[in-house]
């Protein structure tokens, strides 16, 4: 069953403004509207989700970006580097959309991710319109739980985490926030780099980046945000169906066993 996020999303838009008739149009069912700030409004879907909404008809642009509650913190002992990891591989796109790089430029969107101890994000910015809207919000739904996790990109991109690796190696400033952050969190994984330790990610096993990337890339750990100019009248035609992700079985929780290796000392007293 393909399960669908865009509709649901989208017809939220439909409700950050006022109809016609002054009342504010009903929410779709499994909806809740939670709180509005400052013309930005927070919603709640039935699979746990949480929506921000920021429309801005002054910006030609509209961001799509959604935050995974999931960062270095979250990773067991062996595992480090594999929040990063899963950040490279996102990048190659998914079922519905196996070449989402040429995608992403053939529509001049600009996109990035970044990884952080408590979260990862993955963003595009692109002119405003509305099939560039579906696009977005279909490409975010379907790499939230059908991504490009294969080994044959994990290995491709090992050639680049290494380098980054290497340059934050041979970054002064890099080394004395690693060293002050590894003295202030002894025991927790604040202390950790993001990007891991060589060791663990040069051999992380396929089958451990998948189940992290299972355990954690879901509707009820994520928030999508979506920013920028989208009025009522360019989403009516989005609403045919009302399908959404669906919230996976699996727990949030941390997985058994060790691979990585403790390098033999060979100084000498």
């Amino acid at each position: 069953m393909r399960n669908r996020l865009i509709v649901l999303v989208v017809s939220l838009l439909c409700v950050v403004a006022p109809n016609v008739s002054g009342q504010t149009a009903a929410l779709p069912a499994g909806v809740t509207r939670m709180a509005s700030v400052e013309g930005i409004t927070e919603y709640r879907l039935a699979n746990g989700l949480r929506v921000l909404l920021f429309p801005d008809p002054s910006k030609p642009i509209i961001t799509v970006n959604i935050v995974y509650q999931v960062g270095s913190r979250h990773e067991d002992y062996g595992e480090t580097g594999m929040a990063h990891l899963i950040e490279h591989l996102m990048s190659y796109g998914s079922t519905r959309h196996p070449d989402a790089k040429r995608e992403q430029s053939d529509r001049g969107a600009r996109r990035n991710a970044t990884t952080w101890v408590d979260r990862t994000n993955y963003f595009e910015v692109f002119p405003a319109s509305e099939q560039n809207l579906e696009w977005a919000l279909d490409l975010e739904s379907d790499r939230m739980l059908n991504a490009a996790v294969r080994k044959d990109i994990l290995d491709s991109q090992m050639s680049v985490v290494r380098n980054e690796l290497e340059i934050g190696e041979n970054n002064p400033a890099r080394v004395l926030r690693q060293r002050l952050f590894s003295t202030a969190f002894l025991w927790h994984n604040y202390g950790k780099s993001t990007i891991g330790a060589t060791p663990d990610v040069e051999r992380v096993p396929i089958e451990r980046l998948q189940a992290f990337y299972r355990r954690y890339y879901r509707p009820d750990n994520a928030v999508l945000i979506v920013a920028g100019r989208f009025a009522e009248e360019q989403v009516d035609s989005l609403q045919d169906t009302h399908t959404r992700l669906r919230r996976p079985l699996i727990s949030a929780v941390r997985s058994p066993g060790i691979h990585t290796t403790v390098p033999t000392s060979h100084c000498s007293l």
